[in-house]
């Protein structure tokens, strides 16, 4: 079974489809890899990506980043509004991967879901985290405790969005530092 049969536009639902896809409907990785190759970019990239992450699906081949050490506390580093460390730059691609701006806007301000920019001024991590884990459904927020490229990147995210909520990010789209 081949699982990417999208266009570059798609990419997002390939990614939650993908993520939510049972293991044994995974057992086809290299035919999936096949047809990521025959594909253009940007779907290829995505496409190789999201297999990848699917044969391992609880991210131990992922190598994790370190949360910057600020003398001020801050779990971001930002220079000029726009470059990023890269912590808070694995943030902002969980943010991307997760298709946040489908309902929080393309920068962080709301549309069907509220800001995000509003929301991180007085929403704790751990609340932040248990949102992301187990969704607010009643308010259409859907759970994304199951999708590995959210799901462990919640401290990341946390760091992108709290440097947009305390201004500090002036741009939704950041470059790393390096």
């Amino acid at each position: 079974m081949l699982l990417y049969r999208w266009s570059a536009p798609a990419a997002a639902l390939a990614s939650a489809l993908l993520a939510a896809t049972p293991l044994a409907a995974r057992a086809d990785a290299a035919e999936d890899m096949k047809y990521c190759e025959s594909q253009q970019e940007p779907a290829r990239s995505v496409c190789i990506r999201d297999v990848k992450k699917a044969a391992d699906p609880s991210g131990a081949g992922e190598k994790k980043l370190p949360q910057p050490n600020n003398p001020d506390g801050k779990p971001y580093k930002v220079v000029g509004g726009t470059r990023v460390d890269a912590f808070t730059m694995e943030g902002f691609r969980a943010w991307r991967n997760g298709a946040c701006d489908r309902c929080h806007g393309a920068n962080q301000e709301g549309m069907v879901g509220p800001s995000l920019i509003a929301s991180l001024k007085t929403l704790s991590k751990a609340d932040f985290a248990a949102v992301i884990n187990n969704g607010r459904l009643d308010k259409g927020m859907p759970s994304f405790g199951q999708n590995p490229a959210v799901a462990q990147h919640i401290d990341a995210l946390y760091a992108y969005l709290k440097g947009r909520s305390d201004g500090a990010i002036t741009k939704a789209k950041v470059e790393p530092l390096d």
